[in-house]
């Protein structure tokens, strides 16, 4: 085991696979409240899965963008980038909150 390892694994995780179809709306408030928790609760190394869309209509992803778009204006996200592939590759970002 690499010694460096637990110290990029993220600490919380939301996966948008446990919700049925959901609004634009709903999506970035289940996203700002996970990641409102996360900081209040100290966590700078978080993980959203959103999938790949390859269950959507078209097999075009859906939530995905949204969540893009979210995070690059989020106030307290510092940093983020599609996740490791064991952690979802192109269906989840690694983020990085700002302390």
């Amino acid at each position: 085991m690499n010694k460096y390892q637990n110290l990029s694994e993220p600490q919380a995780e939301l996966d948008f696979h446990q919700f049925e179809i959901l609004t634009k709306d709903e999506i970035t408030e289940i996203a700002d409240q996970f990641i409102n928790k996360s900081h209040k609760q100290k966590i700078n190394k978080i993980l959203i899965i959103t999938g790949k869309g390859l269950h959507s209509r078209n097999g075009t992803a859906v939530i995905k963008p949204i969540i893009n778009d979210y995070l690059n204006s989020h106030p307290l996200v510092k940093r983020f980038a599609t996740a490791r592939i064991d952690r979802g590759a192109e269906g989840a970002f690694e983020i990085t909150l700002i302390s």
